[in-house]
């Protein structure tokens, strides 16, 4: 399995991924309605411009000396899903499938902007056929790279699921209490928020982290090394109530694989620190200030009685994410095919006046 590690500038993530159960999307985390956010939803076909106008918005951003966090495409890093201004209380994101936005609360929080007004749908009527059948299967790849993603996460839960059970609790709260009272100590009275991330994902490039983000976000990483994945996600939970009892804020990252299973990775920006779980299959890239040897927190001998059965489900695993991955880089090809044709019906220079005005008015009361 192909893997990118560090991309993209500081503070890059994915609010979206595939996931075993298809599309998984956490676009509720864009803004917050009740408090006075406002959200613009860009609308348009496949290589109409949203990518570039919210990249245009991101560098106005920048250039005005405002903190921005980019919103990456899990179906193409290359390209951005989102931009979120917290100074600003604005956000701005691809409002499209798969991960369609409408307003709730219509000119209160939300702005619809059409890119398609600068598109010539003559030019795409005789192009019909191809563009139906290019999105047909584009959704079809997508299909069947969810079903391996599913297929790969059971094999992944064989082995968690055998682990757990041979899991220590003693030593597994022991290690537990000693990173809380080390790293978590009370830091107020209120509950600490938590804000939800994909720091990894499949890509058309593989399996994709934004370690730049982390490194950014926290100077210490604490790695949980753990090729079973039970002993990592025990403390992980217990990492993350405990640091929102404490009065911390949290960015909890889910996997890919398993996104509703809560942190996978744990960033504590007020601490600085990182909790990172790490496999075979995803080792940590950078310099761990401690790494946690999760095989220590199993009862002894416990994890050698699996050893057949723990190499055939990784191999499996393996096998399938490799699939997975060829459907998602098939879906990305047949994408940008499709993209071609839209591309050429579209009024580039005209889109470009109004983008620029756009971004202007966004900003005008800076």
């Amino acid at each position: 399995m192909m893997q990118t590690d560090i991309l993209k500038g500081p503070d890059a993530f994915f609010l979206g991924a595939g996931t075993p159960g298809g599309f998984y999307s956490l676009f509720d985390e864009l803004y917050t309605p009740e408090d006075g956010w406002r959200l613009y939803i860009v609308k348009g076909g496949p290589g109409t411009g949203k990518s570039t106008l919210m990249k245009r918005v991101a560098a106005a951003a920048e250039r005005r000396g405002l903190y921005c966090e980019r919103i990456y495409c899990s179906s193409d890093p290359d390209s951005l899903d989102g931009v979120i201004v917290p100074g600003l209380k604005c956000s701005i994101a691809d409002g499209t499938s798969p991960h369609v936005l409408e307003p709730k609360y219509p000119g209160v929080s939300e702005t619809l902007v059409d890119l398609g007004q600068f598109r010539d749908d003559g030019e795409l009527v005789p192009h019909a056929d191809a563009v139906i059948r290019l999105t047909k299967e584009n959704a079809a790849e997508h299909k069947k790279c969810a079903a391996f993603l599913k297929a790969a996460a059971a094999a992944e839960k064989e082995i968690a699921a055998a682990a757990e059970d041979a899991l220590d609790e003693t030593k597994l709260n022991v290690l537990a209490n000693k990173l809380i009272a080390g790293e978590l100590r009370a830091a107020g009275s209120h509950r600490g928020r938590v804000k939800r991330r994909f720091l990894s994902a499949l890509t058309p490039k593989g399996i994709t982290t934004f370690y730049n983000s982390l490194f950014n976000i926290c100077e210490r990483t604490v790695v949980l090394e753990d090729d079973t994945g039970a002993a990592a996600a025990a403390l992980m939970a217990r990492l993350s109530g405990a640091a929102t009892d404490a009065g911390y804020d949290v960015i909890s990252c889910p996997s890919f694989l398993a996104p509703e299973k809560g942190a996978f990775h744990l960033l504590v920006p007020a601490r600085r620190l990182a909790f990172f779980t790490a496999s075979r299959r995803q080792p940590f890239a950078g310099e761990a200030e401690r790494t946690v040897k999760c095989a220590g927190l199993f009862a002894p001998g416990a994890l050698q009685k699996h050893k057949n059965r723990f190499a055939f489900s990784r191999k499996a695993s393996a096998e399938l994410l490799a699939e997975a991955l060829t459907h998602m880089q098939t879906a990305k090809a047949l994408h940008d095919e499709l993209e071609r044709y839209y591309i050429d019906a579209m009024d580039f220079e005209a889109m470009r006046v109004f983008s620029a005005a756009f971004t202007e008015k966004i900003f005008e009361k800076i």
